[in-house]
């Protein structure tokens, strides 16, 4: 006998005021580096303290904002051409053993260790290219986050959840034709996992990710030339 679905989760305050605070901050209306009031956020946004508080502290917890002693909340800054490096280095080692590791699972009995085909193959989707750059920020960080979950390991999917966080600003930047091309490059490594051919699987994320670093890196300059201070004017004599 089945157990009887109790529907979707009801929708809090602090859910509002998350979404809306995200949304703000993927479009830079909180720019990179800004201090954010408890107080100001709640008046402005027409919520109570509370659900703010807990919706900067969700914020907090994905990357996307950093709370320091005595100072509050300021929006993450954006990525250093050196971190970014970083990050993708950091990527290159984790996400492909993460989806070698799902085709693994998938191919242990019984039941492939409750792989979803139709899941993976959903959660793969991107939006269309025209639809908000926020659609595809959260689709693109859902399928990767699924494709870690199916790893097995939750050590690995905490660790790819951090580093994924940081790109959120970037996708933003990220042109309409590349969202199609990250669609067919997600199917890749979603089919082989459920083929389950793990070294496929491996290299499929891997060919994903030398391509999202080169995406990402013309994103990353389009969003570092946008959010930059306007050069300063030379004072001339008099």
């Amino acid at each position: 006998m089945t157990a009887t679905s109790t529907g979707p989760e009801k929708r809090t305050l602090a859910d509002d005021a998350y979404t809306e605070l995200k949304s703000r901050i993927m479009r830079s209306e909180l720019a990179p580096g800004a201090k954010l009031s408890i107080d100001g956020l709640a008046k402005q946004l027409a919520f109570s303290q509370t659900p703010i508080r807990e919706a900067l502290a969700r914020l907090e917890s994905e990357g996307l904002l950093a709370r320091r002693p005595l100072s509050g909340y300021t929006v993450e800054p954006l990525l250093s051409a050196a971190e970014f490096a970083d990050l993708f280095d950091l990527r290159m080692m984790l996400e492909p053993l993460a989806a070698r590791r799902a085709a693994e699972r998938a191919a242990r009995p019984p039941g492939g260790a409750d792989l979803d085909p139709a899941a993976l193959r959903i959660a793969a989707r991107t939006p269309p290219p025209n639809a908000d750059k926020l659609l595809f920020t959260e689709a693109d960080r859902c399928f990767h986050d699924e494709v870690a979950v199916a790893s097995g390991s939750a050590q690995l999917a905490k660790a790819i959840r951090r580093l994924d966080a940081h790109l959120h600003l970037h996708r933003a930047y990220i042109e309409p034709e590349s969202i199609e091309e990250t669609e067919a490059e997600h199917l890749a490594v979603a089919e082989a996992i459920i083929a389950k051919k793990p070294l496929a699987a491996e290299e499929a994320m891997r060919r994903h990710l030398e391509r999202s670093r080169t995406r990402h890196a013309a994103a990353f300059t389009a969003a570092a030339a946008e959010t930059a201070p306007p050069p300063k004017r030379a004072k001339t004599d008099r």
